[in-house]
C-alpha cells in the first residue's frame, strides 16, 4: 500500500541507496582489500580495468625476465646453425651420382651436348639429335615419359635386328681435348658409341643390356684436333626386345687442358706439354724454325730465300744457272728440259720451268684456243680460224650472207645457214627481226666480218642456227662477243632443251668468250641466241666466230 501511497519516495528511496553502495565499493578499493595475500599494489602500476578480461594464462607465458620464453609451437631457437627445410630442399637422390674421382663427368655438371636429357620435342622427334649420319627410322624412335632418369622425358629406340643402328646427335663444332660421357640405360638389348668427325671412330664394346632399372654407362674419346660442323656423337645398337632400350642423361665434359687458358695467335699453336705457342708447320717466329734454304717472311711464313729454289722456274732470273738443284736447293748450270720427254703432241717443254705444258698455238679443246683463232682441230691438236672444217657451225664467222625468203618478211639480207624456221609448236625458230641483223666490219674478232643485234628494247628475241644432225661425241663450244647489252644461249635438239644459261652483260670494246659443252649424236641440232638491251654507245651487240669442235 505504502509503494502504492508514494510511488515517487519509493523510486527516489532506491536510486540514493544504489549511489551509496556504489561510493563504499570505491572507497574500498582505494584503501585495498585486507585479504589479498599478495598486498597492495605497486605504486605507479596501473590497474587492470575491472571490466577487461584477464589473460587467458594457458596461452601468453608471463615474461622471466630472461629475454623472454619462445613459444615452442611457432618458433625453433636458432643454434648458431642452419638446418635446412627438409620439406622444400630435397636432394634427389635418383638423378644425382656423385663423382667417383675416375674421369666420369659429374651428373650436376652440363653436357657438351645438345638437348642430352631429351627435354626437347618440337614435334615427334627430339631436338638435336637423329643427326645425319644416323641409320635408325624415325618410327623407331619414341618419346618416354614415364619414370625418366632426369627430367621429364627419356627416348626410347628400338632395333629388333641383329644389325647395328645408329642414333647420333646433329652435327656440331667440338674443341680438341679428351672428353668423359656417360648416360643412363635400361630396357633389353645391346648398346656401344662412336663419334663421327670426318670419319668414323672405332666402336666401344657393347654393354648388354636387361634390366628395367637405370643403368649408368660410361664411355671417353679423344679429339686430337678441332672439329668443325662435323662431329656427332653416336649410339650404335642392336637385338633390342621388350620395352628396348630407353636413354637419358647423356653427359659429356671435356676434361680441362692447360692450353684452355693460352691464347695464340693465328699462325701458332698451343702444346699442352708446355702451355706454350709455337708456330704451326711452315710458320714461324724467326729463320731458325724454317729449313736452311727458307726464310721467314712478315706472315711469319717459311719461304724460299734468295738464291735458293725448289724448282727451276725460281732460277728464271739467273740464266746462267738455270737449273735448280732439289737437293741443295741452289741454282746451278744445266738444261732445266734435259731429260723431259712430253708425250702428248699437243705440249713441249718449258725451258724455263722444265714441264711439259701446252705448246704455243696448240689445243686440247676449243677451251684452250683464247687467240685470234677460236677453235681447236682435234686431228692437229692446233687453233684454228672459225672457218676450218673442224668447226661444225656453218657460217660461224658471219662471213657470207644472201637475201633469203622469210615468211612475212620478204627477202631480207641475212648470215647464211642462220634465221632457223619454226617447224611445230615443239620446233623453236627465229622470232627477231631480220632488220636487226647488220653485218659488221668496223671491229671484227676473225675474218672480215662480225654480226650486229641492234636490239634496244627489254625482251630477248630468239636467234638460232638451221638445225641439223651432230654425230656421237662430246663436243667444245665458244663465241665472241662485245658491244653492250645483255645475250644468253642454249640448245634445242632431239634430245631436247639444254639448261638455260643466264644473261650475261656485256658494256665492253674488247671481244670476251663464252664457252659451253654439249653431247652429240642428236638431231635437229640447234643454237639459240637471245640478245636484248642494246645501246648505241658501242654500237649496240656483236657477235663473231661461233665454233663447235669435237673433243
Amino acid at each position: 500500500m505504502l509503494g502504492d501511497s508514494f510511488p515517487g519516495s519509493w523510486r527516489f528511496a532506491v536510486k540514493l541507496f544504489r549511489v551509496c553502495l556504489t561510493s563504499l565499493m570505491v572507497l574500498l578499493a582505494a584503501c585495498g582489500d585486507s585479504t589479498d595475500p599478495e598486498g597492495p599494489s605497486e605504486p605507479g602500476q596501473s590497474q587492470p580495468d575491472a571490466g577487461t578480461p584477464q589473460p587467458d594464462a594457458g596461452t601468453e607465458a608471463p615474461d622471466s625476465g630472461t629475454g623472454g620464453t619462445p613459444d615452442s609451437g611457432t618458433e625453433v631457437p636458432d643454434a648458431g646453425t642452419e638446418t635446412p627445410d627438409s620439406g622444400t630442399e630435397t636432394p634427389d637422390s635418383g638423378t644425382e651420382t656423385p663423382d667417383s674421382g675416375t674421369g666420369t663427368p659429374d651428373a650436376g655438371t652440363p653436357s657438351v651436348l645438345d638437348n642430352w636429357s631429351f627435354e626437347e620435342w618440337p614435334d615427334a622427334l627430339p631436338s638435336q639429335w637423329l643427326g645425319s649420319k644416323s641409320n635408325l627410322t624415325s618410327d623407331a624412335v619414341q618419346k618416354v615419359t614415364t619414370s625418366p632418369s632426369h627430367g621429364l622425358n627419356a627416348v626410347r629406340l628400338s632395333n629388333a635386328t641383329g644389325t647395328h643402328k645408329r642414333f647420333t646427335t646433329v652435327a656440331k663444332s667440338m674443341p680438341a681435348g679428351r672428353y668423359s660421357c656417360t648416360y643412363q640405360v635400361r630396357g633389353s638389348g645391346e648398346v656401344r658409341n662412336a663419334f663421327f668427325d670426318t670419319d668414323y671412330s672405332s666402336y666401344s664394346s657393347y654393354t648388354t643390356v636387361e634390366t628395367q632399372d637405370w643403368t649408368r654407362v660410361s664411355y671417353a674419346f679423344n679429339l686430337a684436333n678441332p672439329v668443325y660442323d662435323t662431329f656427332e656423337f653416336i649410339f650404335s645398337l642392336r637385338n633390342t626386345q621388350g620395352d628396348h632400350l630407353s636413354l637419358d642423361d647423356v653427359r659429356c665434359t671435356r676434361a680441362p687442358e692447360p692450353c684452355d687458358g693460352v691464347s695464340c695467335q693465328s699462325w701458332e699453336r698451343c702444346v699442352n706439354a708446355t702451355a706454350t705457342c709455337e708456330p704451326l708447320s711452315g710458320r714461324c717466329n724467326n729463320a731458325t724454325q724454317c729449313s736452311t734454304w727458307q726464310t721467314c717472311d712478315a706472315t711469319h711464313t717459311c719461304v724460299t730465300a734468295a738464291n735458293r729454289c725448289v724448282r727451276h722456274a725460281d732460277c728464271a732470273s739467273t740464266p746462267q744457272t738455270p737449273v735448280c738443284d732439289t737437293a741443295s736447293h741452289l741454282c746451278v748450270e744445266g738444261d732445266p728440259c734435259a731429260g723431259v720427254v712430253c708425250n702428248n703432241p699437243a705440249t713441249s717443254c718449258n725451258p724455263t720451268t722444265g714441264v711439259c705444258e701446252l705448246s704455243p698455238g696448240a689445243c686440247f679443246t676449243t677451251y684452250d684456243c683464247l687467240g685470234a683463232l677460236p677453235a681447236c682441230d682435234p686431228a692437229t691438236r692446233r687453233c684454228v680460224s672459225a672457218e676450218h672444217p673442224a668447226n661444225i657451225i656453218r657460217n660461224g664467222g658471219f662471213e657470207n650472207w644472201s637475201n633469203t625468203p622469210i615468211p612475212y618478211y620478204g627477202t631480207p639480207y641475212i648470215p647464211d645457214f642462220w634465221y632457223g624456221l619454226d617447224n611445230g609448236v615443239a620446233d623453236p625458230g627465229s622470232e627477231i627481226k631480220p632488220s636487226r641483223l647488220v653485218p659488221y666490219t668496223q671491229a671484227v674478232h676473225g675474218g672480215s666480218r662480225a654480226l650486229q643485234f641492234v636490239v634496244p628494247i627489254q625482251t630477248a628475241e630468239r636467234f638460232t642456227l638451221q638445225k641439223f644432225n651432230v654425230p656421237a661425241g662430246n663436243y667444245s663450244c665458244s663465241y665472241r662477243v662485245r658491244g653492250h647489252g645483255t645475250i644468253r644461249h642454249r640448245i634445242y635438239s632431239s634430245a631436247g632443251w639444254s639448261p638455260q644459261t643466264d644473261f650475261i652483260t656485256v658494256d665492253s670494246n674488247a671481244w670476251e668468250p663464252v664457252f659451253f659443252r654439249f653431247t652429240g649424236n642428236v638431231r635437229d641440232w640447234r643454237l639459240l641466241l637471245y640478245p636484248s638491251r642494246s645501246v648505241a654507245d658501242r654500237d649496240h651487240l656483236q657477235v663473231d666466230d661461233v665454233v663447235c669442235t669435237k673433243d
